[in-house]
């Protein structure tokens, strides 16, 4: 199903002047030693990193007036083109479905979103870069305080069809019935709260508190069911991409890059894996 959307890529050529370059200059060819001419070969075969950006407020925001993206995706390909010593291309998609056909066609080196299971079956990923929590928005006088109040015969959760929120959901949340509302479309799983055909709404911390205000009177609970782990993607069968994203990730956390990253981003309810 995801091959079948074409993707639609808006096209962003990061160039780093050599004043900037010499800023990172010895860790850069510390880092370029370390990856060999044919891992590099596979990683990045047009001699340039081609990441796969999905804009999802949480990984990446596109300014309306010059088109740059910002957040922590834009940060991580940016350190790994570093780390490789390559030029960096972002390309922005709208959805994650084109964002896998990218990499499954080869128009794109990596991309970082959250492996779920369908994802999974379609291309690769390396370990998590960041973990953020699922959890509940409930309208005003709702019974349901506390996660446990909705894990009950009987409540109704919408949640995104096919992602990680769903997956998880269905999971923890095992005795109400989950109800799966198109994904991004936060204003049906509203719809169906309002209307009395939903008793809440599933999403990540972060999406749930962007949204609050147009459901007014709403709460979003305390604590969390659940974390979304994103990770790095890329191509199906590329062992020594899986190493170097492997070790990049590992990398990125233990120096506090990914914490940094999402500290600009503003970012709510995420936070780096504790352990890698």
């Amino acid at each position: 199903m995801l091959a079948a959307h074409a993707p639609r890529v808006g096209i962003l050529i990061l160039v780093a002047t050599a004043a900037v370059l010499s800023l990172f200059e010895p860790e850069a060819k510390a880092q370029a030693q370390s990856v060999s001419a044919a891992q590099k070969a596979q990683i990045v075969p047009m001699r340039v990193l081609r990441a796969a950006v999905v804009k999802i407020p949480f990984l990446a925001k596109q300014d309306p007036a010059t088109g740059q993206l910002r957040g922590v995706a834009p940060d991580l390909a940016a350190e790994m083109a570093r780390h490789l010593g390559v030029p960096l291309q972002l390309l922005a998609f709208n959805t994650a479905n084109t964002g896998v056909a990218a990499l499954q066609s080869g128009a794109a080196d990596v991309t970082f979103l959250a492996p779920t299971s369908e994802r999974a079956g379609l291309i690769d990923f390396g370990p998590a870069f960041m973990e953020m929590e699922m959890t509940l928005i409930v309208p005003a006088g709702s019974p349901i305080n506390t996660l446990a109040d909705a894990d009950r015969p009987g409540r109704r959760i919408a949640a995104y069809e096919k992602t990680a929120v769903e997956e998880m959901a269905r999971r923890k949340l095992s005795k109400a019935t989950i109800v799966p509302v198109p994904i991004f479309v936060y204003q049906r799983a509203f719809e169906l709260i309002r209307s009395g055909q939903a008793d809440g709404f599933a999403d990540l911390r972060d999406a749930l508190l962007s949204h609050q205000s147009e459901l007014p009177g709403s709460r979003i609970l305390a604590g969390h069911y659940g974390s979304a782990a994103l990770a790095i993607g890329y191509a199906k069968n590329r062992p020594l991409t899986a190493a170097f994203v492997r070790d990049f990730t590992a990398a990125v956390i233990a120096s506090g890059f990914v914490a940094r990253a999402i500290t600009r981003a503003g970012v709510q309810g995420a936070a780096a894996p504790a352990n890698q």
